[in-house]
């Protein structure tokens, strides 16, 4: 499959939507995390494109179609253990029809250079206990930090 990764542009929205919380989406994969509103969307979406918010979108965009089939969103912040920035990639996804042909692999390896073009020296991720198919990918490119992911319950 031939791929090209670019950032997020105003044009995209909604090609991303769709992928963000269209059928088969990003959200509907976690539905049971978290309700969404259209105001949430929205108000990330306008972060990515603002310069002066460290919030970040690549897309990848199908060379044949034009079409958006992925995007990573992600994010730098302080960090106690290093004096640079850590990197998080909040959210990964590709289009289900599109998967098992490296677009995974290389928004990953996109986020690697962000990190070193952000002088972010740590650079994570995490991902749901029960996405085996996901982690397939990320023990190949990455390493398991030894932690677990504790959060305050929904009120």
């Amino acid at each position: 499959m031939s791929v090209t990764l670019r950032p997020i542009e105003e044009k995209d929205y909604d090609e991303w939507l769709n992928l963000w919380t269209g059928p088969g989406g990003y959200i509907e994969f976690y539905k049971s995390l978290h309700k969404l509103t259209p105001e949430i969307s929205q108000t990330t979406f306008k972060r990515f494109l603002d310069p002066k918010i460290p919030v970040y979108s690549v897309v990848a965009v199908d060379n044949n179609s034009g079409k958006l089939i992925g995007f990573a969103n992600y994010l730098t912040h302080y960090n106690t253990w290093t004096i640079e920035d850590a990197l998080y990639l909040n959210d990964l996804f590709v289009d289900e029809k599109c998967r098992l042909h490296g677009v995974g692999r290389k928004l990953i390896e996109y986020i690697y250079k962000e990190a070193d073009r952000l002088n972010a020296r740590k650079c994570y991720w995490s991902t749901q206990f029960e996405n085996h198919r996901a982690q397939l990918l990320y023990t190949k490119v990455g390493q398991k930090s030894g932690f677990l992911l504790y959060r305050r319950p929904d009120n």
